[in-house]
């Protein structure tokens, strides 16, 4: 037995109002939040990590995470501290060789004397203080 072919067409339509709209979409757009926070639940670290690399390198977020893109700012601070440092320790350098003629630079010359520093040791490992130290060698 043969089907006959439709002669008509029937068309249905649903019609909806804005508040109906607004809670499917806001239906969608939780349904989709919610794929996408399960796929990075999901994500080992080494691929969010990347993916974050990614993402700070086009610009899209800044993480407080150091990616690739921070190791400029990195190298330039510690490049930075670095030079600052050897910058001072040259100019007290320069200024002990100034001071006494031409006697190489001790950076502990303006410090206690090995003697000093042994029995300061002494002194904390029987429980004093730095205060209590500074205090009896100052008034002494």
């Amino acid at each position: 037995m043969s089907k006959r072919k439709p002669d008509q067409t029937i068309t249905h339509r649903i019609e909806l109002q804005s508040k109906e709209r607004e809670l499917i979409q806001d239906y969608m757009m939780f349904e989709q939040a919610n794929k996408l926070i399960s796929s990075l639940a999901s994500m080992d670290i080494k691929t969010m990590y990347a993916w974050l690399n990614v993402a700070e390198a086009l610009g899209i977020l800044n993480t407080p995470i150091p990616t690739v893109t921070d190791l400029d700012d990195i190298a330039g601070a510690v490049g930075g501290w670095a030079t600052n440092t050897a910058l001072e320790n040259e100019q007290r350098r320069q200024e002990s060789v100034d001071a006494t003629g031409g006697a190489p630079y001790n950076p502990y010359a303006d410090k206690f004397s090995l003697q000093d520093d042994l029995n300061y040791m002494i002194f904390r490992f029987f429980g004093g203080s730095r205060d209590e130290w500074e205090a009896q060698t100052n008034g002494a």
